[in-house]
């Protein structure tokens, strides 16, 4: 009975150290990290969406993406919701957006992990996905392709970051 409690007594104690070490050492964390460049963030916005968009269609004949965009926000509870969606003049083989979730390390943005959403002979993708986060600065960037008759289009996208507590 003694030999037991005894190490009940020690597993509650090594769980207590754990949650006092992971709690004080992501708070340690979070205070170390230097936030994004400024022009890339705002601490209380709660979502970013970046639409990018050729104004003419004497371009048509030369790209074959018209509009494409990609955004990110914050999902509530350690959640992002992040977006994306490519759009060409008119129907094309092959078209999709892969938009990649980063994260702020404290001195560089790293891909996390990416979501493509892709169709065949339309003009139009998009798609959404909700990702659990840890407390910390995301943004989303975006590829944006399309290929029709041997020609291929690629443009690029990135959003603001967000800030999730």
């Amino acid at each position: 009975m003694k030999k037991r409690m005894r190490l009940s007594a020690t597993c509650l104690l090594l769980m207590v150290f754990a949650l006092c070490f992971v709690g004080s050492g992501s708070a340690w964390a979070g205070e170390v990290l230097a936030p994004p460049p400024q022009e890339t963030m705002s601490r209380e916005a709660h979502q970013s969406i970046i639409v990018n968009v050729h104004e003419g269609t004497d371009k048509a004949g030369a790209l074959l993406i018209k509009k494409w965009i990609c955004g990110i926000a914050d999902g509530k509870n350690r959640t992002v919701a992040i977006m994306g969606q490519t759009d060409t003049y008119g129907t094309v083989e092959y078209l999709d957006a892969r938009i990649y979730l980063q994260c702020w390390n404290g001195s560089r943005w790293v891909d996390v992990t990416h979501r493509t959403y892709s169709d065949y002979n339309r003009s139009s993708v998009s798609g959404s996905s909700y990702i659990p986060v840890e407390a910390g600065y995301y943004r989303v960037r975006g590829v944006h392709n399309s290929q029709d008759s041997g020609d291929y289009d690629s443009q690029s996208s990135v959003s603001e970051a967000i800030f999730i507590p």
